[in-house]
């Protein structure tokens, strides 16, 4: 790991290539983690680092080095993350159907895999479709708190320093987060007689 001593951080602001490169290296694998852990892959995650960086290098003369890089960059990522499923929300899936029947058919028209029961599918998807809800219920700081401590395993304190609370707080935060996503699972399955 790069450690930020004083020269480092003055090469890290002059845009060193060399700098940069073992952060961007020792880094990405990190930033990876946290996109993987919200579901989101290929050209989404390698846009959102390309915007992380990119916002990073455009702020890095505010940056003081009193945080660790990778904890300033996951912040970063974090509302880069935030921004995207917004933008998301509001967008409107659109289903390529040729690809869709290219994977779940042989040129001959048979199943390439028999399909899941209609009951176990509806099954499954209620249940998703559950916990998708609770986690909509949560608050922001609850849900980011929640993925990143019970998804991502990351540390407390590095936690503390993306969402900028006291370590206190945080165990709020997780303790109302897990008490709330308890309760509405469990109301919604006895509500479903699941």
């Amino acid at each position: 790991m790069v450690t930020l001593s004083p020269e480092i951080l003055k090469e890290l602001k002059k845009r060193s290539p060399i700098v940069l490169g073992q952060l961007f290296n020792e880094i990405n694998p990190y930033l990876y983690k946290i996109l993987g852990s919200r579901h989101i892959y290929a050209e989404h995650a390698y846009d959102l680092l390309q915007e992380t960086w990119q916002t990073f290098l455009e702020n890095l003369d505010k940056f003081e080095g009193r945080s660790q890089v990778k904890t300033f960059l996951a912040g970063i990522l974090i509302n880069k993350i935030r921004e995207f499923q917004r933008f998301q929300k509001r967008m409107i899936p659109e289903d390529d159907l040729e690809t869709i029947m290219d994977q779940s058919f042989t040129p001959e028209g048979w199943w390439k895999q028999d399909p899941v029961s209609p009951e176990r599918l509806l099954q499954s998807h209620q249940t998703l479709n559950f916990i998708q809800e609770c986690m909509d219920g949560l608050t922001e700081n609850q849900r980011q708190a929640f993925f990143m401590k019970e998804v991502d395993q990351d540390q407390t304190e590095n936690i503390c320093k993306i969402l900028e609370v006291s370590s206190t707080h945080l165990g709020v935060l997780l303790f109302r987060a897990k008490q709330k996503l308890r309760q509405c699972v469990e109301g919604k399955l006895l509500a479903s007689g699941g």
